[in-house]
């Protein structure tokens, strides 16, 4: 008997990174304008939630970055866990009738590649020249260390990061 591997999740899975404050979010509320099957989450969602109990204020300085580059890679190499809960969301969205569109905030190139590889996920990073890159821990600093599938530039205004999500939407149907 012959068996084929096949990709039964329905949801499809966008994998977005970028510089702090280059516009993720909002390139993701504009496709979620187009269509409104799109979600979003960030590997280091259940992190903060995590860090906020054991007394994190919610500031991003240097220091609190680190620490939460620290605790996800901790909790990487412990189980996996916070690949764990991005996996769960997925199965969640792969249980509505309508087939939904997964954004995943994600920084490091072994996680990017992970869902690639999982559920050929594409690859997004947004770039801003306007916005200096966080060098303050290694998450930060590996945003450019992998070969995306698009480049959305958010070097304009944000009309012109709007046709950009348009057009990306476009591309992904």
């Amino acid at each position: 008997m012959n068996w084929r591997i096949i990709n039964v999740n329905k949801t499809k899975v966008i994998v977005i990174n970028g510089n702090g404050c280059s516009g993720k979010d909002t390139f993701v509320d504009f496709c979620l304008e187009i269509n409104p099957n799109i979600h979003r989450i960030s590997t280091v969602d259940f992190v903060k939630h995590l860090a906020s109990l054991c007394g994190w204020d919610g500031t991003k300085t240097p220091e609190n970055r680190k620490f939460l580059s620290d605790l996800k890679d901790l909790l990487e190499g412990w189980d996996n866990v916070p690949n764990k809960i991005v996996e769960n969301y997925i199965g969640y969205l792969d249980d509505a009738e309508i087939p939904q569109i997964l954004f995943i905030h994600a920084r490091e190139p072994n996680n990017i590649q992970y869902y690639k590889d999982k559920y050929n996920a594409t690859a997004i990073l947004i770039l801003n020249d306007n916005v200096e890159q966080i060098t303050s821990n290694h998450a930060d600093m590996g945003v450019y260390d992998f070969a995306y599938d698009y480049i959305i530039d958010n070097n304009g205004d944000l009309e012109q990061l709007k046709e950009s999500a348009e057009t990306f939407m476009k591309i992904l149907n």
